[in-house]
Formats: structure tokens, C-alpha cells, sequence
């Protein structure tokens, strides 16, 4: 699933196609996750006036004041091209002013792409209950801590937790427990304060560098010009199981934690 590096890269990638007034619009009769709340044709000799992102769901200004809220799910691509072909797998589509097309293709229809009203954006239901960005002030160790002091759960679980912070998945809640050295199987509340003022900021560490060098590609990501990312290949633990630890030469370990796949090296990580 891209996680909040790629859907960030993809962003910065689809703004070339702002304030282009949209020509042709494409719609596939395959479900998605969620329906649409109004028709596309809404979109027709518009233009997409802002795009922004919340957590991985990137949020397009309609000059009219609507809103294109898109999610890429776990296998979605949105990219930009000269041509539409109408792939198999293509749900949405709309050419632009410059001939180019933004493209939305999704095999698995885990993803969406939902167009409101712009004042329901705060109340849409994927959107409403989202802790803090991750990158910003308001994700700090005081906020951090205060929210981590009866949780149980193990610490893994807890910071891929959304009404905690946003964005953190699978593969960089693994490479930032590693980068502070502690363990996943940590409980959340003995966690101590010192350990989650270096949590946070292994999170805002591993997270920037993600995003510099455009996102993961693990299976289908890729970026909107259709190329992959690179920071797999900056990986530490996170699908190295067996393989030696870059600090200590201790095999990575994995394990399965509410029913996602843990990496960690048991020396660096007590």
C-alpha cells in the first residue's frame, strides 16, 4: 500500500496539470471502494485550482468548489500521460488543457476517488477522525507521549494508528523503530519519555528521507510519471528478514503483529 512518502511524491508530481481547464472526463463501471458523491461530469471545463494531502489522501480544489478526494488504496497508480488507452485496470481518467491525462489505475479497487462539495471535506468519513501529520509541530513528544500512556497494544501497532499520527505504514513504522532501537513488541505505555522524544524523531527523520528519494516501490508503486521510488534501497530492516543487520550482523528477525509483518534486529532492538 503507498504510504504516506509515496503519496506525498505523487503529489508534488500531478501539480503540473494546475489550473488547466479539464476537456474530456473517463469513468470505468467497476466499483471501487466507495462511490462517488457526485457525478464527474461535474468536472467538465474546470480546473483543479489546489492539491494538497491529508495523511495518503490527496485532496484536488475544483475551481467550481468541489473537491476530488483520491486514495490510491493498496495497488492504485495515479500518474500523468500523453495518452489514454483505457487499460483494464483504468477507473478514472480526464484530459486536461495541455493534452495530458491523469490517470487513475487500480487492480485490486481498494482505492477511490470521491468528488464533495468543498465545505465536506473535513467531515468526509475517511478524513474526520485523522490524528497530526507526522512532519508537523503538532506531532511533538509532549502530544506523543500524553497518547501512548494507557495503550497496551504493542508500539508497532500504536504508531500505525491514524487518529495517533497519520501515515505512518507498515514499512516506516518498522525502519523507525529500528532507527531509535526499540523494539515492536514494546509495550506503547512502557514506552518511556525519553524513548518517545527519540521515536518521534526517528519518525520525522525516516519519513523526510523517504520522501526526498521519492517513496518505496516494494511491488506497485510508482510515481506519476510511472517511475519507482528509491528509498527501498535504503532499507534497514524492514523486508531484510535473515538478512545481517547493518549495525551488528544479527540476523533481522520478522513476525506477524495484528496481522502485519514486523521487521526488527534483536540486538539493536531490546
Amino acid at each position: 500500500m503507498p504510504e504516506l512518502p509515496e503519496v506525498e511524491t505523487v503529489k508534488e508530481g500531478i501539480k503540473i496539470i494546475s489550473n488547466l481547464e479539464i476537456k474530456e472526463i473517463f469513468t470505468s463501471d467497476k466499483k471501487l471502494r466507495i462511490n462517488s458523491s457526485n457525478d464527474f461530469s461535474l468536472l467538465k471545463n474546470q480546473k483543479i485550482t489546489e492539491i494538497t494531502r491529508r495523511a495518503r489522501y490527496l485532496i484536488c480544489n475544483i475551481s467550481n468548489n468541489y473537491s476530488l478526494i483520491i486514495h490510491l488504496g493498496m495497488s492504485g497508480r495515479l500518474t500523468i500521460g500523453k495518452d489514454f488507452a483505457n487499460y483494464k485496470h483504468d477507473h478514472f481518467a480526464c484530459q486536461f488543457a495541455n493534452d495530458k491525462w491523469l490517470i487513475f489505475n487500480d487492480p485490486r479497487r481498494f482505492g477511490f476517488i470521491d468528488l464533495i462539495k468543498n465545505y465536506q471535506i473535513k467531515d468526509h468519513q475517511f478524513l474526520k477522525n485523522l490524528g497530526p501529520e507526522p512532519l508537523s509541530d503538532n506531532f511533538n513528544n509532549e502530544y506523543f507521549f500524553s497518547k501512548i500512556q494507557r495503550k497496551t497494544m504493542n508500539i508497532k501497532t500504536t504508531i500505525m494508528d491514524n487518529k495517533i499520527v497519520v501515515g505512518v505504514g507498515n514499512i516506516y513504522a518498522s525502519e523507525s523503530l529500528f532507527d531509535c532501537k526499540i523494539s515492536p513488541m514494546t509495550s506503547a505505555n512502557k514506552i518511556t519519555l525519553n524513548q518517545s522524544e527519540n521515536l518521534v524523531e526517528s519518525i520525522k527523520k525516516v519519513i523526510k528521507k523517504a520522501i526526498k528519494l521519492g517513496g518505496s516501490t516494494i511491488s506497485d508503486y510508482v510515481n506519476a510519471s510511472g517511475e519507482f521510488g528509491g528509498y527501498q534501497n535504503n532499507f534497514n530492516v524492514y523486508n531484510r528478514n535473515q538478512k545481517n543487520c547493518k549495525i551488528c550482523n544479527t540476523k533481522i528477525s520478522k513476525i506477524i503483529q495484528n496481522n502485519r509483518s514486523s521487521f526488527y534486529c534483536p540486538k539493536c532492538q531490546t
